[in-house]
């Protein structure tokens, strides 16, 4: 994804439309509007919405056994958040993807895997790893910071009044398509893998499986690029963050832990999805 043009793109459309207001879009300031205008009631009526249109843009996978091992999955992750930080449902939902490796967030609590990112993962620790991160996305206020700072307060007010169906339908395009919202700044990115390596380890995991993930996602660059090219259009490098999580789990004294809790199988999933990366 290129996220300024796609932003300055989504911006003239929406200004065509009179959202004067939307030029505070481009301040640096807007990062805070998340925490000033939207009360956990608004975020989760926004990220329904976009949800919404998500799974109407995405084909989501009609596989109820891989469906509720994600979610389980995933709310186990959940439940290492503080309850202040978490004043909302978590839903994770898996695309058909199977040649695309990437998750993203949406405000409100709303965690997207596509299935090309399970036939990635060696085991259960490695699929949890990446969904911790992006519940830590949601539970630092980073995706409704960054929905913000996207598009600004016009559109915010927009959305929550329900007058422009037309912006939320072009919102929910642009996420589903080229991962708008998804391209967080390297400093979110850095805080969203220090609490996600956090929740990994109080949830049973083995912390480590965190950096063995980022590793694999290195080399599948090198070896087969456009399986995990959207990945790379929106996270930074993997090799770095491996490095830096290695140093965060010596420095923290992680150790031990668990590749499998939720399921000792994970293999059946993984060929519910395609079958593991070749």
């Amino acid at each position: 994804m290129r996220p300024l043009v796609l932003a300055s793109a989504l911006l003239a459309l929406l200004l065509g439309s009179g959202c004067a207001s939307l030029a505070s879009a481009t301040r640096p300031a807007t990062r805070a509007i998340g925490e000033l205008v939207l009360s956990p009631q608004d975020e989760l009526r926004i990220g329904n919405q976009l949800a919404s249109q998500v799974r109407q843009q995405e084909k989501v996978l009609e596989d109820p056994q891989v469906q509720s091992y994600v979610n389980t999955l995933g709310q186990r992750l959940v439940a290492q958040v503080p309850g202040k930080e978490r004043p909302f449902d978590f839903h994770f939902t898996v695309i058909d993807a199977p040649d695309n490796v990437n998750a993203f967030a949406l405000p409100g609590g709303h965690i997207f895997v596509y299935s090309g990112l399970i036939r990635a993962a060696s085991n259960e620790a490695e699929l949890a790893s990446v969904l911790g991160h992006e519940v830590a996305h949601v539970a630092s206020g980073h995706a409704r910071q960054q929905l913000a700072s996207q598009v600004g307060l016009g559109t915010l007010q927009q959305l929550l009044l329900g007058n422009d169906p037309h912006v939320l339908a072009q919102l929910g395009s642009a996420i589903a398509s080229q991962g708008y919202l998804a391209a967080y700044t390297r400093g979110m990115e850095s805080e969203a893998d220090k609490r996600g390596l956090q929740y990994l380890d109080t949830a049973g995991y083995d912390p480590a499986a965190m950096a063995r993930f980022f590793d694999k996602l290195g080399k599948l660059e090198g070896s087969k690029p456009n399986f995990v090219s959207s990945f790379f259009a929106t996270h930074p490098n993997p090799g770095a963050r491996a490095r830096e999580v290695s140093s965060l789990i010596e420095s923290r004294g992680y150790g031990g832990g668990q590749e499998a809790i939720v399921s000792s199988d994970f293999q059946n999933i993984q060929a519910r999805v395609g079958g593991p990366v070749r």
